[in-house]
């Protein structure tokens, strides 16, 4: 819940005025990272974690896929919904397609694909005109790493610690290098051009994956390495000092913070002197406070008309935001998850 915050908050900085320099994070690492794609790597982390963990629990692939269907599906397609035919309308958009069957096809088919639908015209006076929902671009990638999941499950490796360490170092290297050399990206970005390759419109954007599969992969690692994580004093003073040298050292972020970050983040979930396990005994708001926090954030800002601070959009969106996560948890993802895990 903290890191659905945290995502709100850093879009806060970009909706409210329509720029990032002055985002905390990206001002700290010198313009490599902010703390809405810092909350978003650690959401894959987590994932990773806890994704490897149900697959070892189900009895069967089809049981495992259908948890997984059941934790992304319902609210993300209620999200849509509510987007395309309560939100977008009252921001001035409306869907693209030549008749209404034909934008109730298209609706209907990016959804499915966990895409966010096709429009026009949504609050053009904003400081972030045009723009819906810019978060659910994760959605996609984040269910073809539970299909991932089910292939290393499927081939045996997922049980292969050498195998998973060496996938992991692998995906750290493309990383570092799509961030340190821009020629990399600026090639597969014509190689990886849908005019010329359609595998973008399947499998997402190459420069996304050499960021989030890094991510991902650290925590399944960290599972299949679960008994052998020290939560001593000294590691987790390496781990934090590790994280300041990710935020200083040029590219030292992707080369760094899948360990520092992933470390760290299974210490505030498993050290006995942090006692936050029973935080989510009313409910868990994540998965909607991070879907309805960008198009709250822009029906806020159309209302006001006018740049604002970031602390006061973030004040004042992320309680309706929170509202919103509430409704989608009580109305409808508890109704799938009571037999998902």
């Amino acid at each position: 819940m903290a890191l659905a915050l945290l995502v709100v908050f850093s879009h806060s900085y970009v909706l409210a005025s329509g720029g990032i320099l002055q985002e905390p994070l990206f001002v700290l690492s010198h313009g490599q990272e902010q703390l809405g794609e810092m909350a978003v790597e650690l959401f894959f982390i987590l994932s990773g974690f806890l994704v490897a963990a149900s697959y070892e629990r189900s009895s069967s692939l089809w049981e495992y896929l259908k948890k997984r269907i059941r934790r992304i599906y319902p609210a993300f397609v209620v999200a849509m919904a509510v987007s395309a035919f309560v939100i977008l309308p009252a921001g001035g958009g409306h869907l693209l397609g030549a008749t209404q069957a034909s934008r109730l096809v298209s609706f209907a088919l990016q959804t499915t694909r966990l895409h966010e639908f096709d429009y026009s015209g949504a609050f053009l006076r904003n400081p972030i005109p045009g723009v819906l929902n810019g978060s659910t671009w994760s959605i996609a990638y984040e269910f073809w790493c539970y299909l991932g999941v089910a292939l290393l499950g499927i081939t045996g490796l997922l049980r292969s610690s050498r195998v998973l360490l060496f996938l992991f170092l692998v995906a750290i290297a493309l990383g570092v290098l799509f961030s340190f050399s821009p020629f990399v990206a600026l090639f597969l970005r014509h190689w990886w051009n849908p005019t010329t390759v359609q595998l973008d419109h399947i499998f997402g954007y190459a420069p996304f994956w050499a960021r989030m599969a890094p991510m991902y992969l650290s925590g399944i690692v960290f599972y299949r390495l679960r008994g052998h994580l020290s939560l001593k004093p000294l590691w987790i003073l390496a781990g934090c000092a590790a994280l300041v040298a990710a935020t200083q050292l040029p590219h030292g972020w992707p080369l760094l913070f899948p360990v520092a970050g992933g470390y760290l983040a299974l210490v505030l979930a498993f050290h006995p002197a942090v006692r936050v396990h029973r935080f989510g005994r009313f409910g868990d708001f994540s998965y909607g406070t991070y879907l309805y926090g960008y198009p709250v954030a822009q029906l806020v800002m159309q209302h006001v008309g006018h740049p604002v601070s970031p602390w006061k959009l973030f004040a004042v969106s992320g309680s309706l935001t929170v509202c919103c996560a509430m409704a989608s948890w009580f109305l409808v993802e508890r109704r799938f998850l009571h037999r998902a895990s």
